[in-house]
């Protein structure tokens, strides 16, 4: 088998649903179980959740591929690509390495990173007597665990126990290529990342590996918010205060809006003419305020009627042909032509709520009589399923726009 026939069989796990995903992207010696307590932390956000175990790990420990950070990356962003929705990548120690590959390979896919006490990509470095602890952890239970107390010293017995048995049957030679990996990084690593997105950097106050020096110069290389600490937290601070890290990256997302590609619903909607699909994207108390709209349209059922209406019953073709982003807002710039043959320009603005749902849509037709007709034509589409008070009528458009 070759390591693109692995790549296209490494498992993952999903829970939840939406249009946008977490992919959680664990460290050295761990699995993607140890992601449950920040995902369960997150279960109100509309956006799946993807887990996963690195080969050599977890329930991958058979997997007999090599183990470097390109490989990982590689499979991870196999993952990514067959998810088709805008991510961002939750990562911690060497997963911060891979998620940044990742995430640099897919700049329109990848919206944003949480790297959680990270490694940085160009590696440690650490000189070989001080590594070589490390790298003999494999099949050793009793040094797992007293290294994961020296760089967690807070971490409760009961957590140095979980945390422990998932490195239990990590092989040594697994464990010697994992060392390699991370210390060593990626050769000629840039000083500001290839990622151009933000990227959200958290660090266990007692994290004696990730120093707030190190923590900080990681940050540095992003757009994003300075470090945040986590006091009394170790390496492993998404295991020791899960809810506090989930709260971070609620805060983060809440900013970033998942605004690269934070469209790609809309335009899906369109692309599919379906009312379920604008359905989906939408909060239960949307408004679609319109020029060829009298007055605004309320509420989830009443907007993807009129949108699927005018999606599948009125326009031929729509092209989005710019877009900007403002925070949790989204503008998008369009042409289209009807099936009768009229032309139209306009500009859409999507402002989204703190769960990333559509909570406002604002369409700006042009010419005039050309929206007039749009207008009469969406009424007549939606006669007797919208209140006519929303639409032109007859007698407020030229005779040849009212077909």
């Amino acid at each position: 088998m070759t390591d693109q026939d692995r790549r296209q069989t490494i498992p993952f796990h999903v829970s939840g649903s939406g249009n946008r995903a977490f992919v959680f992207i664990h460290g050295f010696l761990d699995a993607g179980s140890i992601w449950d307590r920040v995902v369960g932390g997150l279960e109100a956000q509309d956006a799946r959740k993807v887990t996963l175990d690195l080969p050599g790990m977890g329930a991958l420990t058979a997997d007999p591929g090599r183990i470097d950070l390109q490989r990982y990356a590689d499979d991870v962003g196999a993952i990514v690509d067959a998810l088709s929705v805008p991510v961002v990548l939750v990562a911690q120690s060497m997963g911060a390495q891979i998620a940044e590959l990742v995430a640099a390979a897919r700049p329109k896919q990848v919206t944003g990173m949480v790297l959680i006490t990270p490694v940085p990509l160009q590696g440690v470095h650490a000189p070989d007597e001080m590594i070589a602890p490390f790298k003999a952890l494999g099949g050793d239970l009793d040094a797992q665990r007293q290294l994961r107390r020296m760089l967690a010293p807070n971490m409760t017995a009961a957590d140095l126990d979980i945390l422990t048995e998932l490195g239990r049957d990590v092989s040594a030679s697994s464990v010697r290529q994992l060392v390699d990996a991370w210390n060593s990084g990626v050769n000629e690593a840039p000083s500001w990342s290839d990622f151009d997105g933000p990227a959200l950097v958290i660090r266990g106050g007692a994290d004696s590996l990730v120093t707030q020096e190190m923590a900080t110069a990681i940050a540095k290389r992003f757009k994003g918010p300075p470090v945040k600490t986590l006091d009394g937290a170790g390496h492993w601070a998404h295991f020791e205060a899960a809810g506090q890290v989930a709260n971070l990256i609620v805060e983060f997302i809440d900013q970033l809006a998942w605004r690269s590609g934070a469209a790609s619903d809309w335009k899906n909607a369109f692309a599919q003419k379906s009312a379920s699909t604008f359905a989906d994207a939408f909060a239960d108390d949307v408004v679609l305020e319109a020029a060829v709209l009298v007055k605004p349209v309320v509420g989830r059922d009443n907007v993807k009627r009129v949108m699927e209406a005018a999606a599948s019953k009125i326009y031929a073709r729509v092209e989005f042909t710019e877009s900007a982003n403002d925070g949790s807002q989204q503008y998008l710039q369009w042409e289209a032509d009807d099936l009768d043959g009229v032309a139209y320009k306009g500009i859409t603005i999507i402002s989204r709520n703190a769960a990333g749902k559509i909570a406002n849509v604002a369409i700006h037709h042009r010419p005039l009589g050309a929206l007039l007709g749009f207008s009469y034509k969406l009424g007549q589409h939606l006669k007797g399923v919208i209140d006519a008070g929303h639409f032109a009528t007859a007698e407020s458009i030229p005779e040849q726009l009212r077909k």
